[in-house]
């Protein structure tokens, strides 16, 4: 029998670091993988598989005997963790109207706030305050998991968009009307006829050629990089995605980074450090259909890698800046958050509903790509907290000027794209049907 403590122990950065990318690998594959699927299948039945998948990894890692084990487990959680984020968001965003669809995004993204205050709270008590098992730990961090899968079977309905695009035209009014009706909508319903009006000619069977063209994974893979998007949308979320996951990166070893600094208290940092998640949520909250998604980006990402400059100048004389690492890095977290509910709106949106679930997917495979990155240069450099902070700023920074310098879209206000060719201009929507069902 291995004793519990040598996975937590033995070898922390080289060990921490697999333990670490595992996830972010099971994320990179189950991202792509059921966001090309789940254009096809549905948001829905994505969203749950990866659900209940993560809920039983989570379940599982709590009985780890190795740390090889519990790489394989934390990597089929990272596949729940894949199929969630590239269907979540995108269930949000084609159940939100588009006056407010930002804010709602930002509402779904602030229970990732809370499911990162609950960590950090628990590893205070338990680490922090006590000496209990991490098996406890990874158990009652997975209970969340669950319970959601629960929730979204019993009370979240399938993308009215999604079955209008694919000829289920009764169902797309009913889910429609329903979503309506529980916003306060006590208007005329939403008719199969008018959904046929809007969607006949782009929903159909397997000789569709839309449905064709669309059918094969690979297929919605070549959409996302045809000349309707490339330049304008693809590349530039590649890079920011990689560049927030990158940066983003510190938050799996803030505790570690604290400790490396010379911090007293280092659960007590960090939960404060986790706490900062609240008012990012609520800035993105409040601003994200106010002053636009793009603006709120830019703004979030230079402000985030400002302030592990802050931190790097602080963390130089530790003894002396205690209070001013902290702070920078509570700032820090805080500017990431706001940018992360930024970029989650902005790429829900910019995709067409045909392959909306598949750009979402690889932009996080993307970020999965430079999570795994950045858990093995964090595992190599955590004994150098400055070069961390400050090489995380760098590529936040260069990051922020991408959506500008490629000339991305502001969905701001704007009805979301249905196929391909119409991210060629901003569609207003002239049809009643699609008044009523974005």
């Amino acid at each position: 029998n291995i004793d519990a403590n040598v996975i937590a122990e033995e070898d922390y950065g080289g060990r921490g670091a697999a333990i670490a990318s595992s996830i972010f690998a099971g994320m990179l594959i189950g991202g792509i993988v059921t966001g090309t699927y789940g254009d096809k299948l549905g948001r829905r039945p994505t969203l749950l598989a990866g659900l209940f998948l993560n809920a039983a990894a989570g379940i599982a890692a709590s009985m780890a005997p190795s740390a090889i084990v519990m790489c394989g487990c934390r990597f089929l959680a990272g596949l729940g963790i894949g199929a969630v984020l590239s269907s979540l968001i995108t269930l949000a965003s084609e159940l939100s109207p588009s006056a407010h669809r930002g804010w709602y995004i930002t509402i779904v993204g602030g229970f990732w706030t809370l499911g990162s205050i609950f960590v950090a709270f628990m590893a205070f008590v338990m680490f922090g305050r006590n000496n209990y098992s991490w098996r406890i730990f990874v158990l009652i961090a997975a209970s969340p998991t669950l319970l959601g899968g629960v929730l979204v079977w019993a009370f979240v309905p399938e993308s009215p968009r999604y079955l209008a695009l694919h000829g289920r035209y009764q169902d797309a009014a009913n889910v429609a009307n329903h979503v309506a009706e529980s916003m306060g909508y006590f208007g005329n319903p939403l008719t199969v006829q008018e959904i046929k009006d809007q969607y006949g000619h782009l929903a159909g069977g397997k000789n569709d050629p839309i449905t064709r063209k669309n059918d094969k994974a690979l297929g919605k893979i070549k959409e996302l990089y045809g000349k309707n998007l490339l330049f304008h949308t693809t590349i530039p979320l590649h890079f920011v995605w990689f560049s927030m996951s990158f940066g983003s990166g510190l938050c799996t070893w803030i505790t570690k980074l604290f400790e490396e600094i010379g911090l007293s208290d280092i659960y007590l940092q960090s939960l404060y450090f986790a706490l900062a998640n609240i008012p990012g949520n609520v800035a993105a909250t409040i601003l994200v259909d106010r002053v636009g998604r793009k603006a709120l980006l830019f703004g979030s990402m230079t402000s985030a890698a400002l302030s592990l400059g802050l931190a790097a100048h602080g963390a130089r004389e530790s003894e002396e800046r205690q209070l001013q690492v902290i702070l920078s890095s509570c700032a820090f977290h805080a500017f990431l958050v706001t940018g992360w509910c930024a970029l989650s709106v902005m790429t829900s949106e910019l995709f067409p509903t045909s392959i909306r679930g598949t750009g979402m997917g690889v932009c996080s495979g993307v970020g999965r790509i430079a999570g795994i990155l950045v858990q093995y240069v964090n595992g190599a450099f955590i004994d150098q907290p400055l070069v961390l902070l400050l090489t995380a700023a760098t590529c936040m920074m260069m990051g922020a000027f991408a959506p500008i310098v490629c000339g991305m879209q502001d969905m701001t206000d704007k009805h979301l794209f249905e196929i391909p060719h119409m991210a060629m201009a901003v569609i207003e929507g002239d049809g009643q049907a699609v008044h009523k069902i974005v």
